[in-house]
């Protein structure tokens, strides 16, 4: 909590003294001139101006409230203007933000008071100008669209009116304002005493000058210190940004105002500073502000062609990389790059560049997803948050699992948010160990909430170009700034992921958010597969389902990171999505090839499937090919199945019991255990308040505190069909599961069919594990491959991945012996063990121990988040060692279900030779020229397969990620290296 709190207070929060002196020069850069009259009309939710009620304007009077959080207000702000006053500016105070409109509608300012940690205060103090306003009528007639949205990232306070007037500014004033700000800051920052007695003293002098009625002169003295060149070889390269998160403490329907917001200030600084260049980094802002303000979007698109908007990274949105799956991933920079060549005429050498500054930690695929879809730079602050061990690099190449890489720069400052001042430039360099390349980058202005660069920002730069005692600062592209690294010898290399040492309670927390982008990633894959096979067209009617799909995968949303209501939007969203995609899947299931009526089921999986059906009230059997369909077969009797008072058996595994419901034993066919201490012990650990990332952050040290363990209250067993089951209810005060553990004929997958009723606070239920073949790396699925992670705890690194993530599986694997209660067991027998799951991502795997992550319950920012019911599934299955490729499929299978259809039959339309080369997506091409297959190689080793397909096709050609040609594709011999994603374009006759 403290090192949180130490970040709040601003230089001149910390040196009061120099604070008295900036507010008595600030009280003189403003005078006031005569005050204005104010109405408002408050509401729940915005309102636009066209549909403004100007009849329901009432009167407010400065130091009133307009709103509490999250709620908005019109202000109504009117006035005359004393004949004879020169160069009169409207001063408009608020608690909040605002965009300022003039009486016919016209966007005239952004304006916001919005404060983040180390702010340094503004010369207007809690007023703003509005220098778009015309007063050559005489009058003043402005409107402002306000919100407050919260105190930093706290939904507490209220949105005050401090009022409006009109005030000239004093230029020498206002200048010595930011001379003395700029000056004070290096003074106490700088570790060069020579030069803080020097700056200390100037300061002093000027100060008295200014006090004696002099201002000018007192600027004067100070030109003399800010006149002096830096002498250092190091130069900044400096971008402008306001990072806009889609969504957190705030809803969507206000990062579409904020977003507006933003970009009138960025065209408004862009006006007023020659020099000045603003970043902005999502598409889909772009979007909304094109949709909802077409008059903004024309200057931002002209922005752009001068140089003077840099359109940087190439996803849809800033997402979270640890949980959405490959081809989501794919399709972030799919649909972003569309949006920025079409709507901005960029092309492919404009979008190499990948901006993910906030991101929770990164797949260790993503170097070769960015490969393929065309970008090879990355920007990142994130790992500066590293709460163990202080991440090696700033500037590197990262290499990713398949061996490709991509160039790295982390901002050394650590922040996506730079204040622009001389503390914090000379903080970056301090903490750079590339220093010695000479160069970095600069990201500043006011972010989060968005807002960019402001007045503070802008005149702190202006005068820290070249002076002494700093870096050189240059304004600059971030593109520039890469295209310029990727010529210097960079040795640093990082390999695998980029693993951030916090925040991991979001592989877990809203579990509902997290389940529905699973189904809807496998909707979506379906639909696409369907339409391939169908010969229709969807990519058109798939768009906007894609597009909101890409917007709740946004770091804060999927890792259940936000407010309540961002929360409850997103489940609304993917239930709308889902009933659409099921609404296009049966349509397009009925244009797929018939055969004679009844029954039939369809795998749109890369693996040959026995599945068994309960269709009817009756139980089928579906023998089905990959990417085929075929008629359901009925089913005799499965003799296989047994249980007694405490096992269950279906002849390959038999399990035990003990009283607590706890499995104790798992024997297979040839007398081979695999439980070494217990599997599914549901445990419910206390998970304290951790200030400030509730939802975000675990406590370490749960493991070494006792769990409640959850024990049986009632059970029964039953055999329906191919299945074998043990009914097991588990009652506590504040949560209830009921599970079933199922065993089905011929399958080597334990199920457990789980419903919570989920009432606990600060608690976390796990389900654990503790399997006989373990060993000392755990196997991770990952978006188009998998990793391995320590299972040890041999240093702090180790330590420090006590939580990790995975996809649908993970796995350990013991070569050389097994793991009993008390730890390694040298009896040699080889074996490995995989935990699947239907819709989880958190696990531990250290020291003997496979842990799933269920569910948590923190309160901040969503006081209720994860309260309620669940339903998920998670299995486990015993595995050869060489035989990887079983939980591979067995994975799928658990995740894609067969479907249900009348009569439709088709023999495989595509599959691979080797088992361990997965089809991963089938789907129209994007640009209508035939099907795109997508493979990747899922074991980690080389290999050569042949690609089966049915599809017709006048030739194969290969593609990259997002479907440029490459050229043609020998489909009878396609080599991988690990982990190789290939793309294959099937063009049309």
């Amino acid at each position: 909590m403290l090192g949180v709190l130490a970040t709040l207070p601003g230089l001149v929060d910390k040196h009061p003294f120099h604070g008295r002196r900036l507010r008595a020069i600030r009280s003189r850069v403003y005078r006031r001139i005569v005050g204005l009259r104010a109405e408002v009309v408050r509401s729940r939710e915005p309102i636009r101006f066209a549909e403004l009620d100007h009849g329901a304007f009432e009167p407010i009077r400065a130091g009133a409230r307009f709103g509490q959080t999250l709620e908005c207000a019109w202000l109504h702000i009117t006035g005359d203007v004393p004949a004879a006053t020169a160069d009169p500016v409207v001063m408009l105070g608020i608690r909040g933000e605002g965009l300022v409109y003039s009486s016919d509608g016209t966007m005239l300012d952004s304006i916001s008071t919005v404060w983040i940690q180390g702010d340094l205060p503004h010369s207007g103090g809690r007023f703003r100008p509005v220098p778009h306003a015309d007063l050559s009528s005489g009058r003043v007639d402005l409107y402002a669209d306000v919100a407050f949205n919260g105190f930093l990232f706290l939904g507490v306070g209220r949105g005050v009116y401090f009022g409006a007037h009109l005030a000239r500014r004093d230029d020498d004033a206002f200048g010595l304002y930011y001379d003395y700000l700029a000056l004070f800051a290096l003074a106490e920052s700088t570790g060069d005493s020579r030069l803080a007695a020097d700056l200390h003293a100037a300061l002093g002098e000027a100060f008295s000058r200014f006090a004696n009625g002099d201002t000018r002169a007192a600027r004067v003295r100070l030109a003399d210190e800010l006149s002096q060149p830096s002498t250092s070889a190091f130069t900044y390269s400096a971008v402008g940004h306001g990072h806009l998160d889609m969504a957190w403490v705030w809803p969507i329907r206000e990062t579409k105002r904020k977003a507006a917001r933003t970009f009138v200030k960025a065209l408004d600084s862009i006006d007023r500073y020659d020099d000045f260049i603003y970043g902005t980094s999502q598409p889909q802002q772009l979007q909304w502000t094109k949709e909802r303000h077409p008059e903004l979007f024309e200057p931002v698109k002209d922005a752009v062609a001068e140089g003077r908007i840099e359109l940087q990274g190439s996803f849809w949105v800033e997402p979270d990389t640890n949980l959405p799956s490959g081809e989501s991933l794919i399709r972030q920079a799919l649909v972003g790059r569309r949006f920025l060549k079409e709507e901005f005429g960029l092309d492919d050498d404009d979008l190499r560049l990948c901006w993910l500054p906030d991101t929770f930690g990164y797949s260790g695929n993503l170097p070769q997803i960015l490969r393929g879809c065309g970008m090879d730079w990355f920007q990142t602050i994130k790992l500066s948050w590293n709460r163990v061990n202080v991440f090696p690099h700033r500037t590197f190449h990262w290499e990713g699992i398949d061996g490709s890489s991509v160039l790295v720069h982390m901002p050394p400052e650590g922040d996506y948010n730079s204040r622009a001042a001389a503390d914090g430039l000379l903080k970056g360099i301090d903490q750079y160990p590339e220093r010695d390349l000479g160069t970095a980058l600069l990201v500043y202005g006011a972010g989060d909430g968005g807002g960019g660069p402001g007045e503070v920002h802008h005149e702190l730069l202006r005068r820290e170009g070249s002076l002494r005692g700093l870096p050189k600062v240059e304004k600059s592209t971030a593109s520039a700034f890469f295209r310029a690294l990727e010529h210097r010898d960079i040795p640093q290399r990082h390999s695998g992921e980029l693993y951030l040492e916090t925040h991991q309670g979001t592989y877990t927390t809203i579990g509902h958010t997290k389940r529905h982008n699973r189904i809807a990633e496998r909707k979506l894959h379906e639909v696409e597969a369907l339409a391939a096979l169908a010969g229709a067209d969807v990519n058109v009617e798939l768009g906007p389902l894609w597009r909101d799909v890409l917007l709740n995968q946004f770091h804060d949303t999927i890792t259940g990171s936000s407010i309540e209501r961002v929360n409850r939007e997103a489940r609304e969203s993917y239930t709308a999505i889902e009933t659409a995609l099921d609404r296009i899947g049966a349509r397009l299931t009925g244009e797929l090839p018939r055969g004679d009526t009844g029954a039939s089921a369809i795998n749109l999986t890369s693996f040959p499937r026995r599945d068994h059906l309960r269709v009817g009230g009756r139980w089928w059997s579906a023998d089905v090919d990959p990417y085929a369909a075929s008629r359901l077969q009925p089913v005799g009797s499965f003799s296989e199945l047994s249980d007694t008072a405490d096992t269950i058996s279906n002849g390959l595994l038999t399990v035990r019991f003990d009283p607590s419901g706890e499995l104790v034993s798992c024997v297979d066919a040839v007398g081979t255990e695999h439980v070494a201490g217990g599997f599914n012990r549901l445990a419910v650990y206390k998970d304290p308040y951790q200030f400030p990332w509730d939802a975000w952050d675990i406590d370490p040290g749960y493991v070494d505190t006792k769990p409640q363990v959850l024990a049986v209250t009632s059970h029964r067993t039953s055999i329906d069909g191919p299945l074998v089951i043990r009914h097991h209810e588990y009652r506590a005060p504040k949560v209830t599961v009921h599970q079933r553990v199922v065993l089905e004929a011929g399958s080597p997958v334990i199920r457990f069919e789980t419903h919570v009723d989920w009432r606990e606070r600060h608690r976390m239920l796990r389900a654990e594990f503790r399997p006989r073949h373990y060993g000392a790396e755990a196997l991770c699925e990952i978006q188009f491959g998998h990793i391995a992670r320590p299972t040890t705890e041999r240093d702090s690194v180790e330590k420090a991945q006590f939580e990790i993530c995975a996809h649908k599986w993970i796995a350990t694997v013991s070569n050389d012996g097994g793991w009993d209660a008390g730890g390694p067991d040298d009896r040699g027998d080889a074996g490995g063990f995989a935990l699947l799951n239907d819709s989880k991502y958190g696990h531990r795997a250290k020291n003997g121990l496979v842990s799933l992550n269920l569910l948590r319950a923190p309160t901040f920012p969503d006081k209720t988040a994860d309260r309620g019911t669940h339903e998920f599934t998670y299995a486990f299955m015993p595995f050869a060692p060489d035989d990887l490729a079983a939980v591979v499929r067995e994975a799928y299978r658990l995740n894609n279900p067969l479907l249900l259809a009348d009569g439709v039959v088709f023999d495989s339309a595509v599959s691979a030779d080797d088992p361990g080369v997965v089809v991963e997506t089938v789907k129209p091409a994007e640009d209508g020229s035939g099907v795109v297959v997508r493979l990747y190689e899922s074991l980690g080793r080389p290999t050569q397969t042949a690609l089966r397909t049915s599809i017709p096709h006048a030739r194969a050609l290969a593609t990259d990620l997002i479907e440029r040609r490459l050229g043609s594709a020998d489909l009878a011999h396609l080599s991988f290296r690990p982990f190789e994603i290939k793309t294959i374009l099937l063009e049309r006759p």
